[in-house]
């Protein structure tokens, strides 16, 4: 902005700079939310001007653009392309390893495709692969994976086609594309072989030659995908049993108001109110969103229209019934599972990456812990490091 200025006596024209836009937005956010640090992130930092880069490199050395200062508690990050196309020598470099057995951990949370899952299983060192030849680079990285993940589940779930250049639009290495879209007929072909219901249910108990028969990654591609549907019922579980236990302290904290239908409606309001505004100031995890609306809607269904909290009362006791019957039977169905891979297959890495990868799934541990049947395949599997694998 320009400012008149006196200077020995004569009258002149200056510049006066105004906070900048990067530091107003921090100082902005400080007062929306009330959090006082946070971490100032600056993306593609070696596309910045040549005539901004010293202002730049004030700001990352002394945390200061001009004559304004970043705030106490505030930290700042920035990402840019590799070191042959940076100007400057006082950017930190840091160097991000791919570590595909740190990732599929997540991975096994986020419930990923069991095809995803035993194809790296097998080749881990196609989980990150950036290579450069003559006619460009060939690449494949975890987001790769992970969004092959989500639309191989959408097609299927809405039963489209999956044709083999679909691969190669998210794995942009043509030989490894080619080699996940070999592994993927196998794995559709031994899943068709499998009755996930029968086997889950007890119904289908006896050993599976044909799958016996097959080849070692076809076989890993079955304990993979039976890995795959304990781990959605081991989801649906825990989301009931979470949602009753909401709803079960939701109706003990306005049980004793005088009016406990108001204090029930005015309580909701509120939760939906908190949680509006987390969502505006950009707090708010979308799985907590999606979460809160689903308590949120069971709140609304059981209480619009109603004359007291009875439909509420009804729906927590009716709900810790079934999470109580849903316990058990769910232990047998992990179970059942268990059986089937052991006698399937006997006590070979089959079962043992079966047994191993159980344990890690989300939810798991408490149905296994008393186990004696877990305990006994653990045993039979590694018999000198059973205390470790418990």
């Amino acid at each position: 902005v320009l400012r008149e200025k006196t200077f020995g006596g004569k009258s002149f024209t200056a510049t006066e700079y105004t906070m900048s836009e990067i530091l107003a937005s921090v100082y902005e956010r400080i007062e929306k939310t009330g959090i006082e640090t946070g971490i100032l992130f600056l993306d593609e930092i070696n596309c910045v001007s040549e005539t901004l880069m010293p202002a730049m490199l004030q700001l990352l050395q002394s945390k200061q653009f001009g004559t304004h200062r970043l705030p106490e508690g505030w930290v700042i990050a920035a990402a840019g392309n590799p070191p042959a196309y940076n100007e400057s020598d006082r950017v930190r470099l840091l160097q991000i390893e791919a570590d595909y057995h740190v990732w599929r951990d997540y991975a096994h949370e986020k419930g990923l495709h069991p095809a995803v899952l035993s194809y790296l299983e097998l080749n881990p060192e196609h989980f990150f692969c950036v290579e450069r030849h003559a006619h460009g680079r060939s690449f494949v990285t975890a987001r790769g994976w992970e969004d092959l993940s989500q639309l191989l589940t959408s097609y299927e779930r809405l039963g489209f086609e999956i044709q083999d250049a679909l691969f190669g639009e998210f794995l942009q290495h043509e030989e490894i594309a080619a080699a996940f879209s070999s592994f993927f007929h196998l794995f559709t072909a031994c899943r068709e072989r499998i009755n996930l219901a029968n086997i889950l249910s007890g119904q289908e108990t006896a050993a599976a030659p044909e799958l016996r028969e097959m080849r070692f990654d076809a076989r890993l591609a079955a304990t993979e995908f039976l890995l795959h549907a304990v781990s959605r019922e081991l989801a649906g579980y825990r989301r009931e049993k979470a949602l009753t236990g909401s709803l079960a302290s939701f109706l003990s904290s306005v049980q004793s108001a005088s009016d406990p239908l108001s204090a029930a409606k005015e309580n909701l309001s509120r939760r939906e109110n908190a949680m509006a505004l987390r969502k505006e100031l950009g707090v708010l995890a979308p799985e907590e969103e999606a979460w809160e609306r689903e308590f949120a809607a069971s709140v609304h269904a059981l209480l619009d229209g109603a004359e007291n909290l009875a439909p509420l009362q009804a729906a927590v006791e009716d709900g810790t019934a079934q999470t109580d019957a849903a316990e058990h039977a769910l232990e047998k169905r992990i179970q059942n599972a268990m059986d089937f891979v052991h006698a399937t297959f006997g006590a070979g890495q089959e079962l043992l990456i079966f047994l191993t990868r159980l344990k890690h799934l989300p939810g798991a541990d408490a149905f296994l812990k008393e186990n004696k049947r877990y305990r006994a395949l653990c045993a039979e599997v590694l018999p000198d490091e059973l205390e470790k694998t418990l």
